[in-house]
């Protein structure tokens, strides 16, 4: 083969290449707003004993969302908290490691994302459009039980996380927030998800795929992030990590920590527990941290 040859080859295998990388990226993007198969609706108050409301409410682009809206059952309360689950997860599974928090004075708003559980939608997009998601039933509880949302508080976990910190940063009658495995950035979550899952490197498709998002939604989804958002909190942050989780590095944890701008702020890290199990992993001591955290501030 001459050089002219080689030349040629190796501009075409480049060309290939970069070809293949664009393609990637873009179902890789794709695959951001769509949600896998939907996790069935494994719990319900009913498996807890549990007296509660079906509830259903649109957001402000007419998406139906559906959520549980549970009385507290350690007497009648103005304090409600709104519980956030995260990407792949429904209400059911949250309830399923929260619902003691109602026995602890307080009443629970339980709700599915768009795209999840027994919600509408068929985008997911880990916190952008869910911030849509949260205001509404944020607005729902405010408007429609307003003699039990004297005082709010809002519990998120990963995605769900992401959306509590969004809103406890601009909406300054939430009370408190608590925070499990929220993520520290948009882009380092979904690089770390592609480097553990699937073995997809950060360079060249990362950037690639977070272009493509940012030209599907007309905006720069990262801006939502935590990092972003966190210090401009001034209400009670509890944030809850642990140090085996490939999604939320310690080290991400920490950092959102330290740039949480609250005053009144504490992080607790669980040994052993990878992403979405530190209730499982935290058991009794789980219950009595994140019931006392409540207690405290709300």
């Amino acid at each position: 083969m001459t050089k002219y040859e080689l030349f040629n080859w190796a501009v075409f295998s480049l060309f290939l290449i970069s070809a293949a990388c664009v393609v990637i990226a873009y179902i890789k993007s794709h695959t951001i707003f769509r949600p896998f198969p939907k996790q069935p609706l494994n719990y319900t108050p009913e498996n807890f004993s549990l007296a509660f409301e079906n509830i259903e409410f649109s957001t402000s682009d007419n998406i139906t969302l559906k959520g549980w809206f549970i009385p507290s059952t350690g007497g009648e309360s103005s304090r409600t908290i709104i519980l956030c689950h995260g990407r792949g997860s429904n209400k059911g599974e949250l309830l399923k490691d929260t619902h003691f928090l109602a026995r602890n004075g307080f009443n629970l708003f339980y709700f599915d994302f768009r795209g999840w559980g027994e919600s509408k939608g068929e985008i997911s997009s880990i916190g952008y459009f869910e911030t849509r998601d949260f205001d509404a039933a944020h607005e729902f509880v405010k408007k429609h039980r307003p003699d039990y949302s004297e005082g709010i508080g809002v519990f998120g976990i990963s995605m769900g996380a992401s959306v509590a910190i969004y809103a406890a940063a601009r909406n300054p009658g939430i009370k408190c927030m608590l925070a499990e495995n929220a993520f520290y950035s948009y882009e380092r979550v979904i690089a770390n998800w592609s480097w553990f899952r699937l073995k997809i490197p950060y360079y060249p498709l990362i950037p690639l795929t977070l272009a493509f998002v940012k030209l599907r939604l007309g905006d720069n989804p990262d801006l939502y992030s935590p990092v972003h958002n966190v210090d401009k909190i001034s209400q009670p942050v509890f944030l809850i990590n642990g140090d085996n989780d490939d999604l939320v590095p310690l080290e991400d944890a920490r950092r959102l920590f330290k740039k949480c701008s609250s005053v009144q702020k504490d992080l607790w890290i669980l040994t052993g527990s990878p992403h979405g199990k530190c209730a499982e992993v935290g058991g009794e001591a789980y219950k009595e941290r994140v019931s006392r955290f409540f207690k405290e501030n709300l």
